[in-house]
């Protein structure tokens, strides 16, 4: 027959004729399933429960028996609230079957450190998943059976990092599994890691640096060993030794072949110290054997800046190429040949001298206008020439007023850019009034910007220069023909003018100071 149902774990307190009743170590909300109904007994005295407020507070009718304290109890199961149906009875007993199962789990609550003593039985597991420490119940005590989870890879080790039992890091190489929750506590203290994988020792270097073999040199077998090369192929030396000659040592076993060195694929270039003067026509070069030129291919031999190219054709030691094409003269005894292109369907082969082009067509298209011998076409659309393009003029007005005798003025003055120029004036003399009496009047164009009109002072050499018997209301007009200058920088070129008189206001000046680009 089935035992009445209880629950007994920990002590309680309770005051005389109270109704509250505080638990230590109980567990009567979750582990211990009390309900309101079940009945309260301590000592003689058993009262009904009328709450369960929380697992170590108990609401019940008046305690008729004296004050409680650590006292030990049981709470009797029998709540109504515990019948529901038959049915629901049968399966509650199949569900609490399976609990006292051998071998199913106990789970110990967050804030545990370890099971309620009265839960489970002889061969069940407890089991709490914060932490993945787990316990197996045997004699009736849970004995501890350590931590089972998965590893946590927290990366590398750092003091800053509060790591919890299963946690795994690495330091210097190592891996190491937390056994024991900690903060800043350094890889491998026993007490809170454990070694996972220690890092391994540095493996053996299988060979040395790769080098050119050398006689009287001391080889390794290793490891690690000599590597060299010899003749294109690679070795490794299998036997120490210093070496003597190479194939002696080979023949005797002390290297071993690597890598075999391959046969060089033919290539183009090639020279040659035949006597051929730049020119057309069939010329043949003696050069190397199996360089890698397939008749029918274009080939160019140069001398320096000079060469002769064509179609060629190669046969054992000879290279005929067929010149259609040169640059240079002269006769040369040093030759190098390379692959040329073939040239275009609008080639111009040099020996030609142009004649390839339409001169009409060719004009046209480079924007130039055709002339004919002695005869360069003039513009016929009216429009003047811009700046830099011959026939460009560049003209001022000249203004002056020589008001004291034998004293020179600038009149004006224009500015040429970089060019050939012919430069002209016209200067015009006029009296300021009736009454000036005058007898020379002067005029030069100069680069000199003070004014004067000094014979070496003058572009073209010479002083325009009027005398005449004294005369009043005079006017005159001095016409400088062109005159070609040749200038690198801009350059300016001033008019001076000056005139004696003896009475009146003087004379004024005018006309035009002018240049036109000759090229």
């Amino acid at each position: 027959m089935t035992a009445l149902s209880s629950y007994s774990t920990g002590t309680v307190a309770a005051s005389a004729d109270g109704t509250t009743v505080t638990g230590t170590s109980t567990l009567w909300l979750n582990t211990g399933n009390v309900k309101p109904g079940d009945l309260f007994q301590s000592g003689h005295f058993c009262v009904p429960i009328t709450d369960v407020t929380d697992d170590t507070h108990l609401v019940i009718t008046p305690w008729p028996g004296s004050t409680l304290s650590g006292a030990s109890y049981v709470v009797w199961k029998v709540s109504q609230q515990r019948i529901v149906g038959e049915t629901y009875a049968r399966d509650v007993d199949k569900m609490v079957g399976a609990f006292n199962t051998s071998g199913f789990f106990v789970f110990v609550d967050i804030d545990e450190t370890e099971p309620d003593p009265s839960l489970g039985d002889d061969g069940q597991y407890a089991f709490q998943p914060t932490t993945g420490k787990t316990w197996a119940k045997v004699s009736g005590v849970w004995s501890y059976l350590g931590i089972y989870k998965a590893f946590q890879l927290k990366g590398a080790w750092s003091g800053a990092t509060a790591y919890a039992a299963n946690d795994v890091v690495t330091l210097s190489g190592s891996s190491y599994v937390c056994v024991l929750d900690h903060t800043n506590h350094t890889p491998p203290n026993a007490t809170y890691w454990q070694l996972l994988a220690a890092k391994g020792d540095t493996g053996a270097t299988p060979l040395l640096p790769v080098a050119a073999w050398v006689t009287a040199t001391a080889y390794v077998a290793g490891p690690p060993a000599s590597y060299v090369t010899n003749g294109g192929s690679s070795y490794m030396c299998l036997t120490s030794h210093t070496s003597g000659t190479f194939a002696t040592d080979l023949a005797a076993g002390k290297w071993g072949l690597v890598s075999q060195a391959g046969t060089n694929a033919p290539t183009y270039g090639g020279t040659s110290t035949t006597s051929l003067a730049i020119g057309t026509g069939s010329k043949a070069f003696t050069t190397q054997a199996g360089l890698a030129y397939q008749n029918g291919a274009r080939v160019r031999a140069s001398s320096g800046a000079n060469w002769l190219e064509g179609v060629a054709t190669y046969s054992g030691t000879t290279l005929t190429i067929t010149s259609d094409k040169t640059n240079g003269t002269g006769t040369f005894t040093s030759w190098t040949f390379n692959v040329a292109g073939q040239p275009g369907a609008g080639d111009v082969v040099a020996a030609n001298n142009g004649t390839e082009f339409n001169p009409a067509t060719f004009a046209t298209n480079l924007g130039l206008v055709r002339g004919s011998v002695g005869h360069i076409p003039g513009d016929t659309t009216g429009s003047a020439p811009t700046t830099g393009e011959i026939g460009q003029r560049i003209q001022t007005t000249l203004a002056g007023t020589l008001s004291t005798t034998n004293t020179a003025v600038n009149c004006g003055s224009i500015t040429l850019t970089p060019g050939n120029w012919d430069v002209s004036a016209a200067v015009i003399f006029n009296a300021a009034s009736g009454a000036t009496t005058g007898t020379d009047w002067w005029d030069i164009l100069s680069t000199v910007s003070t004014p004067s009109t000094s014979i070496g002072n003058a572009i073209d050499g010479t002083t325009y220069h009027d005398r005449l018997a004294s005369v009043a209301d005079h006017s005159g007009v001095h016409t400088h023909a062109p005159w070609r200058m040749t200038v690198t920088v801009n350059t300016v070129i001033y008019c001076h003018a000056m005139a004696t008189f003896s009475a009146g206001t003087g004379y004024g000046v005018s006309g035009t100071l002018s240049a036109v680009r000759a090229s």
